[in-house]
């Protein structure tokens, strides 16, 4: 009977090309048909009366696909308004703000505030970002990279599998920070503060100047332990898990 519907569907769709949201609007009326006609059955219905009352529900195609075509329409115009590259935002409120997967790469944040917003996986790469407050924004998944991160804070922010690669992280604070899967690739330590942070599978390849970084009462696994070392980190008061 599923074979039945499913070759009822692709003649009903037949007039119209398969894009990507068509297939994903069959696909879609297709699970849903198949539950109705599972209950139908289940209710006592004979297969035919059961298929018959199935196929009666499904509507006007057209109009479903002018509906979903709305909606692709919307979507896009929201991503097109969460495109920020090459913008002059110094200063800018982002409190609470949801930023997920925005773009602001190449912009000017200097001062911007972002306290409690969700940043996950937004990009700021090539972004003038110091003096800019991330206190408590969740960042997981975002790109920071070859970007200006001096004096920025960073208090109680998520950065969960977050990119500070080829960043300036010069004299940032991050004591008690939990660091997992977060990636300083080649970036510059100079006086950053890491006292009381956890490191789980953080990468510090390359990276420069940790000698000159404070990692007092950190905790950290082997792999980052062993490539801190070789970075000459001071690594006295640390706990290895």
């Amino acid at each position: 009977m599923n074979e039945k519907l499913s070759k009822y569907l692709d003649n009903e769709f037949s007039p119209y090309v398969e894009t990507n949201s068509v297939k994903e609007l069959k696909e879609e009326i297709m699970n849903n048909l198949q539950e109705k006609l599972n209950d139908l059955r289940e209710q006592g219905h004979d297969d035919e009366t059961a298929f018959s009352m199935t196929i009666k529900s499904i509507g006007n195609i057209s109009e479903m696909l002018d509906s979903n075509a709305e909606k692709q329409t919307m979507l896009q115009q929201q991503e097109k308004e969460m495109d920020f590259t090459k913008m002059d935002l110094r200063e800018a409120d982002f409190k609470g703000v949801s930023l997920k997967k925005a773009e602001f790469s190449k912009s000017d944040l200097r001062d911007a505030d972002f306290t409690e917003a969700d940043l996950s996986y937004s990009s700021f790469i090539v972004c003038d970002l110091r003096n800019v407050i991330f206190d408590g924004a969740n960042l997981t998944g975002a790109k920071l990279s070859k970007s200006d991160l001096s004096k920025t804070s960073f208090k109680h922010a998520k950065l969960n599998n977050t990119d500070l690669s080829y960043s300036d992280l010069s004299g940032v604070p991050f004591e008690n920070q939990i660091f997992n899967g977060t990636n300083f690739y080649s970036s510059g330590l100079k006086g950053t503060n890491f006292k009381n942070a956890v490191f789980k599978n953080a990468s510090f390849k390359y990276a420069y100047a940790c000698n000159k970084a404070n990692f007092d009462g950190a905790t950290m696994d082997k792999v980052t332990y062993a490539v801190l070392k070789k970075n000459k980190a001071d690594l006295t008061n640390v706990t290895v898990i």
